[in-house]
C-alpha cells in the first residue's frame, strides 16, 4: 500500500477517575504533527579526536500536539475546559484508520482557544496537548 488517507483518524481522551466513559474528540478539522527531539550533549574533551566536538544524546522531548475542533457546544468543549483548568495530565489515543495503529502519549492541555468569529467562518476551538514522556506507537 503507498499510503494511508488520514480521514477517519480519531482522537480520545481516556477516562479517569469517576468518569464513565472515554472522551472521544468530536469534529476535528485537524490533528497536528507529533514530533519528538533530542536534546545533544557536549562530550567534547582536549584529546577529542581530530579536534572535534563529540556528543551524545540527551534527554528527549515529545514536543505538544495541535488540535483544531469545529466547536458544536455539544458538551465537550466544556469537558476539555474542566481538565485544562485541572492541569491534569492525562492518557491519548490517535487511532488511526485501515487498523493502521495508534499513538498513544500523556500530556496536559496547555492551551484552549476559542478560533477566529468571521461572517462566513465557524465557531471553532483548539487544544495544544503538552507531551510529557515518550510517545508508544502500536501497529494493530
Amino acid at each position: 500500500m503507498a499510503g494511508i488517507q488520514a480521514m477517519a483518524t480519531s482522537l480520545k481522551m481516556v477516562k479517569s477517575g469517576s468518569e464513565p466513559d472515554d472522551l472521544v474528540i468530536a469534529h476535528i478539522t485537524s490533528i497536528g504533527e507529533q514530533a519528538s527531539e533530542a536534546e545533544e550533549i557536549d562530550v567534547t574533551t582536549l584529546d577529542s579526536p581530530n579536534r572535534a566536538k563529540e556528543y551524545i544524546q540527551g534527554a528527549k522531548d515529545a514536543g505538544s500536539v495541535e488540535v483544531a475542533i469545529n466547536n458544536c457546544f455539544d458538551g465537550q468543549i466544556a469537558a476539555l475546559k474542566a481538565v485544562y483548568a485541572s492541569g491534569e495530565v492525562r492518557t491519548w489515543v490517535e487511532t488511526f484508520p485501515d487498523d493502521a495503529g495508534t499513538l498513544t502519549y500523556t500530556g496536559y492541555i496547555s492551551s484552549l482557544k476559542f478560533g477566529e468569529a468571521t461572517p462566513d467562518g465557524l465557531v471553532s476551538a483548539n487544544i495544544t496537548i503538552r507531551l510529557s514522556g515518550d510517545p508508544v506507537y502500536a501497529e494493530a
